[in-house]
């Protein structure tokens, strides 16, 4: 069952193998910046990064790029991260397609499996360390490598501090999921179901179907990124997450880099101004319309909400 997802992260072994046999005999410059691994899932409010150059940078960027597995301490659901850059002599751009291209045979060989299976696509992890083993972490298997084949003129590195991602979700598990909490609250707390804080949330979505689907809005923790500018214009040409080292070319002068510090929330600026306005629906749970609707179509506890 699982032979296809092993063939296919064996092909990618074997080639992240070879360049990490090649790769460093090009580096005529590079700095990394180890982060702490997260033993909890909540972020600290403060992280304290180091500053690795030389071989050592180069000895743990090839740990990294094949590192696969959650280390021993490292919670579920985080990621190792070293942020950083490599400037090289030779471009590697053909090796780095190559090694990204099988991470994404990787991820189809997992998706193709989970299709058989009529899964959920919450499966693919699961699926995944069944094939692989039981510490590997999706997100580090099949994040891509980044390359630009020419020298730029100003590597920015900072922290993304405020960035949220979305989802959707039916009216219907949302109302799956108040329903179990209430009951559980009454429960436990020996109260009538109706004087639970979850019941009360069920009102607003009365009028609602269903099958409406609402956006789920949720924080991302904060995370190292990176700026690159090869052009002189203002703007900048290329922004990345930075969860592992670049390789750029090296050029005729030496660029500037903005190196990456430690991160401290109660330093961060304040977030974006424009920030997309939604049409709130549940305000404690950050579930909101999908996209702005006429008033003729809003629900009337909703509409209400607004009009005040």
């Amino acid at each position: 069952m699982y032979e296809e997802i092993q063939g296919a992260f064996a092909r990618l072994q074997s080639v992240l193998h070879a360049f990490n046999l090649s790769w460093p005999d090009h580096v005529v410059d590079g700095a990394v910046w180890r982060l702490p691994l997260l033993t909890e899932q909540r972020t600290p409010d403060t992280l304290q990064v180091k500053r690795l150059v030389g071989q050592t940078a180069v000895d743990a960027t090839q740990i990294a790029l094949a590192e696969f597995e959650r280390d021993l301490g490292q919670v579920p659901g985080t990621v190792m991260r070293l942020p950083g850059y490599f400037v090289v002599s030779k471009s590697v751009l053909k090796q780095v397609r190559q090694i990204n291209a099988l991470k994404d045979d990787l991820a189809m060989a997992i998706e193709r499996l989970r299709l058989e299976l009529n899964l959920v696509p919450a499966a693919r992890p699961p699926l995944m360390r069944r094939a692989l083993g039981a510490k590997f972490s999706t997100k580090q298997l099949l994040r891509h490598i980044q390359c630009f084949d020419e020298a730029p003129r100003l590597i920015t590195f900072t922290w993304a501090g405020h960035t949220t991602a979305t989802g959707r979700i039916s009216v219907a598990k949302v109302r799956e999921k108040l329903q179990a909490g209430a009951e559980a609250r009454a429960s436990r707390e020996s109260i009538r179901i109706e004087d639970t804080p979850e019941y009360q949330e069920l009102r607003p979505l009365v009028n609602m179907a269903d099958t409406e689907v609402l956006t789920e809005r949720k924080s991302v923790a904060p995370h190292p990124r990176a700026m690159l500018w090869f052009t002189d214009s203002s703007r900048y040409d290329a922004m990345i997450h930075a969860n592992l080292p670049m390789f750029v070319m090296a050029g005729e002068n030496t660029f500037e880099v903005r190196e990456l510090k430690n991160f401290d929330r109660n330093a961060r600026q304040a977030k974006r101004p424009d920030e997309k306005r939604r049409i709130e629906v549940l305000p404690n749970r950050d579930l909101f319309l999908p996209t702005r609707k006429s008033e003729r179509r809003l629900p009337h506890s909703i509409r209400s909400k607004r009009l005040m």
